[in-house]
């Protein structure tokens, strides 16, 4: 039997990769042939009722020089592990294998322990402008030198894979494709009619809304939706737009444009919610709208698809390989046609059915146990 670590060190500002460990967690947590040992920040309290051990650890903050001395390592493959305390390498010591959802060298690269971790996107090589300089070396030198030390990759799409192969040069045989589902508390939801009311009281909730929930990072495109919605809002005067996500580098250039189209009164940015109130957001809303300009996978979407909600998203990268015929897609670049395809929607109940029935039929076996099964190959591999 393995001692397989799950490194579950991002936290909520770290967005779909928050909800992605906790999909992997909740695939492994009942599974006997390894033993599965959960680490995670110290004031993390999610896991404390599972009955995976879980191990909490204040990661040292680094210096300037151990960041320089780091990065050498990274760039030479030296994989010492400089600069540990004794109670650090006592937590790792007896693991075999490491799993980390996040794109981080801490601690398997330094331990020249094996690991497993999940590639999400190269996004750095599609848009260099949404990255400072240093942004775009860090990500580069922690891609390739993760996906070349990794006895196994992860990714979630075969744009992602391909891409790995194409900049990295990793051998296609190393990556894994494998989508996770929403997390386990999403699928077979089940709704309180009472609550309904009390979120959209707490949250002041106007009746018919388009909902998006993403970070405001630039490659979210909340501004191209905006301007979008301004059309829609001109021939639905009672249609709403409800953002919610963490207020990152683009969130003041978004309550900008909210304000310039003088649409202060329809646009409501929510910020962080919390996530048992998630699904209620999902289900008042008349669609998802997903106008990303760069998703390996979204979790959203699939958010939706089981709470039987319509989506209508961009058509770049892997997002048509996700949708599908079970949505309907617009180029992110167009104002016009984002506000087409969601006025489509919005007046043809008939086709929002059809889609609602779709989405639900794509994901109605996307479960956990599949999703399990998927990863115990490569990790038993």
């Amino acid at each position: 039997m393995k001692k397989i670590a799950i490194l579950a060190f991002g936290d909520k500002s770290a967005g779909g990769i928050y909800q992605y460990t906790q999909s992997i967690i909740d695939a492994l947590k009942d599974e006997n042939s390894n033993q599965y040992i959960i680490f995670c920040d110290m004031d993390d309290n999610r896991f404390d009722h599972y009955t995976l051990e879980v191990r909490k650890i204040s990661i040292p903050q680094s210096t300037k020089f151990q960041k320089l001395i780091r990065a050498f390592q990274s760039m030479f493959f030296i994989r010492k592990p400089y600069f540990f305390q004794k109670k650090e390498l006592a937590l790792f010591q007896d693991i075999d294998l490491f799993i980390s959802p996040l794109i981080s060298a801490y601690p398997h690269f330094y331990l020249n322990k094996p690991f497993l971790f999940t590639l999400h996107d190269m996004q750095e090589r599609y848009y260099p402008n949404y990255f400072t300089k240093k942004e775009r070396i860090v990500r580069w030198l922690n891609n390739r030198t993760l996906a070349k030390s990794a006895v196994k990759i992860i990714c979630e799409s075969r744009f992602v894979k391909e891409d790995i192969v194409k900049f990295i040069g990793v051998d296609e045989n190393k990556i894994h494709i494998i989508q996770s589902p929403p997390p386990l508390e999403f699928l077979n939801y089940h709704f309180d009619d009472a609550k309904f009311e009390d979120v959209r009281q707490k949250y002041n909730l106007p009746s018919k809304y388009l909902f998006y929930p993403a970070q405001a990072w630039f490659h979210k495109n909340h501004i191209k939706l905006i301007e979008a919605f301004k059309k829609i809002s001109e021939e639905y005067d009672e249609i709403f737009l409800v953002l919610t996500g963490s207020q990152q580098n683009n969130f003041i250039h978004i309550m900008n444009k909210i304000k310039e189209l003088e649409l202060s009164d329809k646009v409501k940015h929510l910020g962080y919610i919390d996530y048992e109130d998630l699904p209620y957001l999902y289900k008042m809303s008349q669609m998802l709208v997903m106008p990303s300009l760069f998703e390996s996978v979204s979790i959203p979407i699939y958010e939706a698809f089981v709470l039987g909600v319509p989506v209508c998203s961009s058509n770049v990268v892997a997002l048509p390989e996700q949708v599908a015929d079970a949505g309907i897609l617009f180029d992110p670049n167009s104002v016009d046609d984002i506000a087409e395809k969601i006025l489509l929607l919005l007046n043809d109940d008939e086709l929002k059915n059809e889609k609602i029935l779709k989405g639900y039929e794509k994901v109605v076996n996307f479960n956990h146990e599949e999703y399990r099964k998927k990863l115990l190959n490569v990790i038993n591999d």
